[in-house]
């Protein structure tokens, strides 16, 4: 082989090399865009799971605030029907005791 010749495949192999790292350049682009992009599928899904979870979270919360509200808006209602029905029976012994003095003083 002579010399000329030799230092073509050599040439040839440099060029060999270069494009096999441009390639490989091109190729690690490539992955990394695709795996942003993956990244950022990932994190969109996570955030909407994490939405519809939140919105779950918020709504079961609701309603046990509202049944709680119920709960303790009938035992108020119950305490004020109760303290109602003293008032009348009151008003009762207190009509009585009146009519008694009345009786007593004439």
């Amino acid at each position: 082989m002579e010399k000329s010749e030799i230092l073509s495949k050599i040439k040839e192999v440099e060029q060999k090399v270069e494009d096999d790292i441009r390639t490989a350049e091109e190729e690690k682009k490539k992955a990394i865009l695709e795996a942003k992009e993956k990244a950022r599928e990932i994190i969109a899904d996570a955030e909407k799971e994490a939405e519809k979870i939140k919105n779950e979270i918020i709504e079961k919360a609701k309603a046990e605030i509202e049944k709680e509200k119920e709960t303790i808006k009938e035992k108020k209602l119950k305490e004020i029907n109760e303290s109602v029905s003293k008032g009348r029976s009151k008003v009762d012994e207190a009509v009585n005791f009146l009519y008694e003095e009345f009786v007593r003083s004439v």
